[in-house]
């Protein structure tokens, strides 16, 4: 059995968020992944991020961004998780404010074939207006994964 988009996000997941900016909220998953030892250093990778930000926009539509930052402090590939408390302004397709961040974390060495498939594979189950709606409500960590796992086929 191969790795799941779960066994990515592990414990890096916040569904209740207080964040104000994209900035802010970019700046605390990377605090959050340096202390789970997914990153060595966390404001390399903030920048990594920001650096990647600048080339085009992240935000998808209806409150949904997938950030990703690539580079070598990255320890482990993963996916970090936020819903934030209240809308953050994010250059989005559909210029409406996100809730609902999903970061992909990428390390420059030792690149998976298998995690690039699983973030393609969320990356699908993403564009599906159910899906979307039903992560967007979903409070519960638990539940959560269980709608990623099943809209991803994993």
């Amino acid at each position: 059995m191969g790795e799941t988009m779960n066994d990515l996000i592990k414990d890096n997941i916040d569904l209740h968020a207080s964040v104000k900016t994209r900035k802010e909220a970019l700046y605390q998953m990377s605090t959050m992944l340096e202390e789970h030892g997914v990153v060595s250093d966390k404001d390399a990778f903030y920048q990594a991020i920001l650096d990647r930000e600048a080339i085009g926009p992240t935000g998808m539509e209806n409150g949904i961004a997938i950030p990703h930052g690539e580079s070598d402090v990255v320890n482990d590939a993963a996916i970090a998780v936020y819903k934030t408390t209240s809308d953050l302004e994010w250059d989005s397709l559909d210029g409406n404010p996100i809730k609902l961040i999903f970061l992909l974390v990428v390390p420059t060495k030792g690149r998976n074939v298998n995690h690039l498939k699983i973030l393609s594979r969320l990356s699908a189950a993403l564009t599906h207006k159910d899906v979307q709606q039903e992560l967007l409500s979903e409070d519960n960590v638990t539940d959560f994964k269980k709608i990623l796992e099943k809209a991803g086929g994993m």
